[in-house]
């Protein structure tokens, strides 16, 4: 990678607010992603798209089970990612060579500590290629306590395992799964995780308080 193009990946990034084009591909592609209109409970808006259409991998991950994942070199207390049923997670797939992916860091802290009391978590995962040696440099700066791991690296296909499993195209990727351990959405634009957020915590059973079990005995 040349310094003009590094430079560009840190310092370009798409509006937010509207669909746009994901900037960093994992690997240089043979044909743009297939795009698709697909079915989605949450507006194409809040997702990144080619043309107000989302991309196919996306959606075929959506309302499924989330793929089994292989992680290693945990920064923090390490997450069970594939047996986390009972809270809402969001997973953040980056890497610190990813302009895009460093600008949402700090929307990821403010959304760690909001709602660290709530059945929630959020994890980072970095590309299994390259720039993991850079993590503790990028993000102890902004005081980042969420538990971040690292993808393991497919000696064959060269890619991280997870990337693979969750069918990634670009960086950065949000997933958000349901309490039930079900992927609701992915490959959303970073100023719109908190909003699926909020809608999928309200689904979590709410745990019976104390006051409410004495009524019911004394009732």
């Amino acid at each position: 990678m040349t310094m003009i193009t590094l430079l560009l990946c840190c310092l370009i990034e798409p509006p937010q607010s509207v669909p746009a084009t994901p900037l960093v591909p994992m690997k240089r592609p043979t044909a743009p992603p297939e795009t698709t209109k697909g079915a989605s409970e949450f507006p194409t808006s809040w997702f990144y798209s080619k043309g107000g259409q989302r991309y196919a991998d996306n959606l075929a991950v959506e309302g499924k089970p989330l793929p089994k994942l292989s992680l290693e070199n945990w920064r923090g207390e390490p997450v069970d990612v594939n047996n986390n049923q009972g809270k809402v997670m969001v997973i953040d797939f980056w890497a610190t060579w990813c302009g895009p992916c460093r600008r949402a860091l700090p929307k990821n802290v403010e959304m760690a500590k909001k709602y660290k009391n709530q059945p929630f978590v959020l994890v980072g995962i970095h590309d299994a290629r390259r720039g993991k040696d850079r993590i503790e440099q990028v993000v102890g700066p902004l005081n980042a306590e969420y538990p971040m791991a690292v993808d393991v690296l497919d000696s064959q296909s060269k890619s991280g395992r997870s990337a693979q499993a969750c069918r990634l195209k670009y960086w950065p990727t949000y997933l958000v799964v349901d309490y039930k351990g079900i992927v609701r959405a992915c490959g959303l634009q970073p100023s719109r995780v908190e909003d699926v957020v909020k809608r999928l915590l309200k689904e979590v059973p709410q745990e019976s308080s104390p006051e409410a079990e004495t009524t019911s005995d004394q009732s």
